[in-house]
């Protein structure tokens, strides 16, 4: 078939998954457009996605974007701000879209949170599905996070910017919490490491805020050796037993020989710790609905835990090896199933 599948690239995540899927489309002759929208889409696109995408043609689009506020959480203000002044660019993007689209004549549009091709005045004769976490959110036997009522609308006004066009969204998560979920999509190399804990923490994230509980733990725990990305330069008063790494070629390297993982609570990076085999202690992005609905999650399903402001005092855990064995075949399993799932929406199959 002729596929047109549209990622977006705030952080690595959604990026991940096509890549997951990649050798899956390859393995049986499809032929595919990538359309990459966002802040990640631009000059910052990792060397490792142009090297996956080589041989498939891709295009890259502003798209639309939330901003943070550079200490932990999203700004509402500077993301409305960011809406309005990239409108514009934004609707010719669309129309831009449409055309290249109607050229290539696809046969289906897979979505992952792309606003161009979720968009429904870009190929609207065009079976549309949509994959990711952020539908798991909307199954029937999903809880709300109490409290968050507001910061929910929010993140479900974001989801319809960027898939309102899309036909049918399949949920993933890292918990099977009900029969339609699928498992996350992890990338082949995550699926065929070996693992083993060499005594060093790993940590991801960017957030000054989030740094605090590190920094004091680091204090602390002088001789524990500490790995930390998403750093451009350190932290002004970091210690000496954290080491600040801008290569990200190395991280799963470092992923898979820490002894605890310790991030925000993205999707993906919760699923590749706990494939595996890892501590895991999230600090969810405040403001975003979704981080804190994966943070929920993770503590409810014993995967890890939250840290609330004591780092070593979430890093006490024990990790489920119970829980671990049972899932990993169902991990194990997910570009696979999600593969089916997405080809079985295009006409005729």
């Amino acid at each position: 078939m002729r596929i047109v599948y549209g990622v977006v690239t705030t952080g690595m995540g959604h990026v991940a998954r096509l890549l997951a899927l990649l050798p899956l489309f390859r393995r049986d002759g499809h032929e595919l457009l990538v359309i990459l929208s966002g802040p990640g889409a631009g000059a910052g696109l990792p060397t490792f996605v142009t090297e996956a995408l080589h041989g498939i043609p891709f295009i890259r689009y502003t798209g639309l974007q939330m901003i943070e506020d550079g200490e932990g959480g999203i700004s509402k203000r500077k993301t409305l701000k960011s809406f309005a002044t990239n409108l514009p660019t934004f609707f010719d993007e669309l129309r831009q879209a449409h055309r290249v689209i109607a050229d290539y004549d696809p046969d289906l549009i897979i979505n992952d949170f792309d606003p161009i091709t979720g968009s429904p005045f870009v190929a609207p004769g065009v079976p549309k599905v949509g994959i990711g976490n952020h539908a798991a959110q909307k199954m029937p036997s999903a809880p709300h996070v109490p409290g968050q009522t507001l910061k929910r609308w929010n993140v479900d006004l974001v989801a319809k910017l960027s898939t309102s066009g899309v036909d049918t969204v399949l949920g993933c998560h890292f918990y099977p919490i009900d029969q339609a979920c699928l498992p996350p999509i992890l990338r082949p190399r995550v699926l065929s490491m070996e693992t083993e804990n060499r005594g060093h923490l790993l940590v991801y994230h960017s957030f000054v805020r989030m740094f605090e509980p590190l920094r004091t733990y680091a204090a602390q725990h002088p001789n524990v050796p500490i790995i930390a990305y998403g750093y451009d330069h350190p932290p002004r008063g970091a210690q000496e037993n954290i080491h600040f790494e801008t290569d990200s070629t190395r991280f799963l390297e470092d992923l898979s020989t820490c002894d605890a993982y310790i991030g925000t609570a993205g999707f993906q990076s919760i699923s590749e710790a706990f494939y595996l085999g890892k501590k895991i202690v999230v600090q969810p992005i405040e403001g975003h609905y979704e981080q804190i609905w994966n943070a929920s999650q993770v503590e409810e399903h014993g995967m890890g835990r939250r840290c609330r402001g004591n780092l070593a005092e979430a890093l006490d855990q024990e990790f489920d090896a119970e829980l671990h064995r049972r899932l990993v075949p169902w991990y194990g399993n997910g570009p696979q199933l999600s593969y089916e799932r997405l080809l079985s929406y295009a006409p005729g199959i």
